[in-house]
């Protein structure tokens, strides 16, 4: 009876520890951390999803927008510790000129599909088809592109030379080339913009990328990038943000909520934690001490 009471006893305390005791957490250890992120829709709904969790685990936050180019050198140079916007191979340039002083820790989304992006209804299905007089001047020679520092940018500019288009590629914002291919195709009207996926014109509307002989958009993923010594520094953000993978299917959910109930990136961020308690326990089950796990599980 004894044997059966302590069994007994042990399984109750089993059901109703926590999931970690203060003891066998790693360290917090620095409690600051600087963020980097980039001004559009699919970093900023990731960004504020992991500082959410950073701030659950015990750091102050501090969100720094800069560009892209800035967000290497931030990191490289120890003023940030986090940029989870990392497109690559579409910004390759930036991690190779500062090689050795910043670590590709783990992956932020993927899949990343990018390129040159068409309304499925217009007649060109490959980039090459953009060199026929008929589909140049059904274009208008332009391309519609985003943030001029940008992975997709990069690419949109070595497409053209490589494959000898006679188009304009016409920087502006991710807000205003998704505004103008929304417009266009509420009007069928031919755009030829530079996007990937996950973003909300991928959920709301019927695109397609141009085939890309020549290879110039390979398979891309988004990466959290970190400086040097981030591992050593803070333990515990570490052990998290190895685990803080999201998809692209999550991210493009978010993306649309924010362009058709006008959401904030904080607020889609909020809602996307709240409806993934499982999600949330496996990334900080182990690493919040007294953390209630989820009754499905």
């Amino acid at each position: 009876m004894k044997r059966i009471v302590g069994i007994v006893l042990a399984a109750l305390i089993t059901a109703f520890t926590p999931p970690a005791l203060a003891a066998d957490m790693p360290p917090l250890g620095q409690k600051k951390i600087i963020y980097t992120h980039g001004p559009w829709g699919s970093g900023l709904v990731t960004t504020n999803v992991v500082q959410m969790m950073l701030k659950r685990l015990g750091y102050d936050v501090e969100l720094k927008l800069v560009d892209v180019g800035l967000a290497y050198q931030a990191l490289a140079s120890g003023k940030a510790e986090i940029f989870s916007s990392a497109y690559l191979p579409g910004q390759q340039q930036y991690l190779n000129a500062q090689a050795g002083k910043i670590e590709i820790f783990s992956v932020s989304y993927a899949p990343v599909p990018g390129g040159l992006m068409v309304p499925a209804y217009v007649p060109a299905n490959t980039i090459e088809d953009l060199k026929r007089p008929e589909i140049q001047k059904l274009f208008v020679g332009k391309i519609t592109g985003i943030d001029a520092g940008s992975g997709v940018m990069a690419q949109a500019r070595r497409v053209i030379e490589k494959y000898g288009l006679d188009f304009e590629l016409v920087p502006s914002s991710d807000a205003a080339m998704a505004a103008a291919f929304k417009a266009a195709y509420d009007k069928k009207e031919p755009i030829v913009v530079t996007s990937y996926c996950p973003h909300y014109l991928c959920s709301l509307y019927d695109v397609k990328f141009l085939e890309d002989s020549k290879g110039i958009y390979p398979w891309s993923q988004d990466y959290h990038l970190v400086r040097t010594g981030f591992r050593t520094d803070f333990p515990r953000a570490a052990v998290y943000l190895s685990r803080s993978t999201l998809t692209a299917d999550s991210v493009s959910k978010m993306l649309k909520w924010m362009e058709t109930e006008k959401l904030k990136p904080e607020q889609a961020a909020e809602r996307f934690v709240s409806q993934n308690p499982e999600l949330v326990w496996y990334w900080i089950g182990d690493l919040v001490e007294g953390m209630q796990k989820p009754g499905n599980l």
